[in-house]
């Protein structure tokens, strides 16, 4: 009998924020343009090899714990990406302006709550089949940019054992996308120091929760996928355009001293706009420390690669201490709650 096969191009993501912690939502739902999205769904085998008198190794596996793993690449659209900042960093999002809005969202500091950011069911669409991913917690995210390509996040998430079906479950079936633009890579902006750095070709920005799936008796499921302690931490290539470079050169080399500076990167989208204003995506670190100045001749001209960690700043905060603040300019004036 002839089979067919699926179209992967069919493909979509929807994520909706969860009112109960791992108790799937069925309102609310986002459509995200999405690359290369990947379910992994991580059901471990715990294998017998107690021995029993043969040359052999495995006698039995049983099933043991079980957790679902997304992976996904998203462009930046300046309307949708606000949704993964909430994801990543969990606080509210404080709009103002009249159009263009701004949306400013950081980190979650509330130790009654844990400090955790909120949980999301995400229901990806294979071409084939839903899956439905309660309880997903935002793992990590590298914002990575390139002159010459478009810039782009990838993201993972840790969640609950997926559930499967042929269609859509309650709350994902009206699929409504971005109509944005995508942000090109040559229009990112990097300022150091309230400086332009014009001579920057690529970098990234990684926020990382170091989330973990929790796992208690009587039950296979996580008991909660949790958020650690923010982590953000990048790279910046650029050419050498003088023979004065600030990080390496001199008694005074910020990546060879301690010598934190404010890192701004701005990512722009040239092609949509919120009044006069194009809408843009910025990455505030008012406290960065560069270290490990690389600068290589492989090419023909001079290039430097550095490294570079936030540090937690009571200015990027919206209480207490927090190593990165984001501002969103876009044309909605709803927040991101």
């Amino acid at each position: 009998m002839a089979g067919t096969a699926f179209l992967s191009a069919n493909s979509q993501l929807a994520i909706a924020k969860e009112t109960t912690r791992g108790t799937a939502a069925t309102t609310g739902a986002v459509w995200m343009p999405v690359m290369t999205p990947a379910v992994v769904p991580n059901a471990q085998f715990l294998q017998d090899s107690a021995l029993r008198g043969s040359p052999v190794l495995v006698y039995d596996e049983v099933q043991g714990v079980y957790h679902t793993e997304f992976d996904a690449k998203h462009p930046l659209y300046a309307d949708t990406f606000p949704n993964l900042l909430v994801a990543a960093l969990g606080s509210t999002d404080t709009v103002t302006g009249t159009g263009p809005y701004s949306h400013v969202i950081g980190l979650l500091n509330a130790a009654s709550t844990g400090s955790q950011p909120p949980s999301y069911t995400l229901v990806p669409f294979d071409g084939a089949n839903y899956f439905s991913i309660p309880g997903s917690q935002l793992a990590s995210m590298d914002i990575q940019f390139s002159t010459e390509q478009t810039a782009d996040a990838t993201v993972k998430w840790i969640g609950n054992p997926y559930v499967s079906g042929t269609a859509a479950p309650t709350g994902f079936t009206t699929p409504s996308f971005s109509t944005e633009s995508m942000v090109p890579g040559w229009s990112v902006g990097v300022t150091v120091g309230g400086v332009s750095f014009a001579y920057i070709s690529s970098g990234n920005v990684m926020i990382d929760r170091k989330t973990k799936s929790i796992f208690t008796e009587g039950t296979q499921a996580p008991y909660t996928n949790f958020a650690g302690p923010l982590e953000v931490t990048g790279k910046l290539m650029g050419l050498v355009a003088t023979n004065a470079d600030p990080w390496s050169t001199g008694t005074g080399a910020t990546a060879l001293t301690r010598s934190q500076s404010a890192l701004v990167v701005t990512f722009t989208d040239t092609n949509d706009q919120s009044g006069a204003t194009n809408n843009s995506i910025t990455l505030t670190m008012t406290k960065t420390q560069f270290k490990m100045p690389k600068r290589t001749v492989g090419k023909e001209y001079t290039e430097i690669e550095v490294e570079f960690t936030a540090i937690a700043n009571a200015t990027d905060a919206i209480s207490g201490y927090a190593p990165v603040k984001t501002t969103t300019s876009n044309g909605q004036s709803a927040a991101y709650n």
